[in-house]
Formats: C-alpha cells, structure tokens, sequence
C-alpha cells in the first residue's frame, strides 16, 4: 500500500495546534490521514495564580513554612482532538502566513518541530504512522515500514540538542535531519 500522507507536516500542524495546552502526555493514532489525537496537559505556566496580598501574608504569618511554600496544585486536564487531512491543509495553510516570514530555523524545542521530527522519521522510512506518544521530554513513535514490518522509534531532547549541536559545528556535511546519525 502506497503511502500517501505526510507525516511531517500533519504533525507539524498538530503540534501547532496542541502547544498552547502544554501537554505533559501526549497520543497520537494514526488511521490513514485521519488522527485521534488525547493526553493530559500541564497548566498553563505563563498564568501565575493570583492570590490577595492579605491571603499571603496571614499564610506567611500564620501557617508553617512549609505551607507557605507550597504552591496550590492544579489537577492535570484532559483532552482529545481529531483531525482530518482538510482539517491539517486548513490548518496548514493559516499557519503557513507566519512561517512564510521567518527565515530563522525552526525551534526544535517546541512541540510542533519535535512531532514534526517524529514524522519525519516515519516519512524517511516509507512507513504509516500507528501511534506517536509524548511522555515528559521523550517521544516515541511506532509505524508499519514500506515492507509492513512494525517499527518503533525513540527521541528525547537531550538526543535532539546533542545532533543540534553537531548539526551547527559540521554546517557544510550536516544531516538534513536532527535525527540522522542516531542509531534507533
């Protein structure tokens, strides 16, 4: 069977569309060009939890300082998402306005890049995504190859940091992927 999605870019847009919920897990199923998409996000880090000056100060005064120090935790929340191939052109083709200006290399620390990676590896191999997850910092994928054989890949930041690294000191024989030279 002849593949005909590009993982890469579905999962870009993907990631595009999941980044501002933070997820801290992640699952992506993959049936033909249609995905379920679930996990559990973090809070959002950049909303700092107000709380009143005298709420602080009676908590400072009046409580232990272990109390004081915590900070009030807030429940994972779960989500889950579809999307089709007109829904990842769609979305492709909004988000393609503000790549078309940026002429700097992708941020391979953002969630969208890193899925986008993920994809990649699939689309090098010839193969038809299953399942990628998303636990913390590591990423796993799993796919049938181009003989139907099921695969199974694993990244981390760390891994992509460390090829960044080579990739920006060897600029002229550079992989075309952060990936490449990683032995799965």
């Amino acid at each position: 069977m002849l593949n005909t999605v590009n993982y890469g870019k579905a999962l870009r847009v993907i990631g595009q569309e999941l980044a501002g919920l933070f997820p801290r897990f992640l699952e992506i199923a993959a049936d033909g060009a249609s995905f379920a998409v679930s996990g559990d996000c973090h809070p959002n880090p950049f909303e700092a939890v107000k709380e009143n000056l005298f709420k602080k100060a009676w908590k400072v005064f009046f409580s232990n300082a272990a109390a004081a120090d915590s900070a009030p935790t807030v429940p994972a929340t779960r989500f889950s998402r579809s999307f089709d191939a007109a829904e990842i052109d769609r979305l492709d083709q909004i988000n393609s306005a503000r790549r078309s200006d940026d002429y700097r290399r992708a941020d391979s620390y953002s969630l969208a890049e890193r899925l986008r990676t993920m994809g990649a590896i699939v689309d090098r191999n010839q193969g038809r995504l299953k399942l990628l997850r998303k636990e913390a910092d590591r990423l796993s994928v799993e796919y049938w190859d181009a003989q139907g054989e099921i695969k199974s890949a694993k990244l981390t930041t760390v891994i992509l940091y460390q090829n960044q690294q080579r990739f920006d000191a060897q600029r002229q024989n550079s992989p075309a992927e952060l990936w490449e030279g990683y032995d799965f």
